[in-house]
């Protein structure tokens, strides 16, 4: 019979503003800090806002990572580069961020 313990994995995949990332960042580290392995999945430009962040972390010993996924920004209209909610500058681009980015991510295999 198997005994080795399993580590619980969660994967946080929070909303592309950066009001929603920052408290993602720290619920995440929360529960890292009580062993469990996390998952951040986020756009290259939203990661750069935090890597910093889970390379301390990690350095700390928490079993943190970053999954960065491409926002396809053209396909649904958007400017290049407009991966995050506060880069949408008009009505039609927030509109498009909402309703088309959501359903365009294509998560990389685990």
């Amino acid at each position: 019979m198997d005994t080795e313990k399993r580590q619980l994995h969660l994967f946080f995949f929070p909303f592309l503003a950066s009001g929603h990332l920052i408290p993602a960042i720290d619920m995440a580290k929360q529960f890292a800090l009580r062993g469990l392995k996390i998952s951040i999945i986020t756009t290259p430009l939203n990661a750069s806002l935090f890597s910093k962040t889970i390379e301390k972390s990690k350095t700390m010993g928490l079993d943190m990572n970053v999954l960065v996924i491409e926002f396809p920004c053209v396909e649904v209209g958007l400017p290049i580069g407009c991966e995050s909610y506060q880069l949408a500058t008009s009505l039609d681009l927030r509109t498009k961020f909402l309703i088309f980015g959501r359903n365009s991510f294509r998560l990389p295999p685990c």
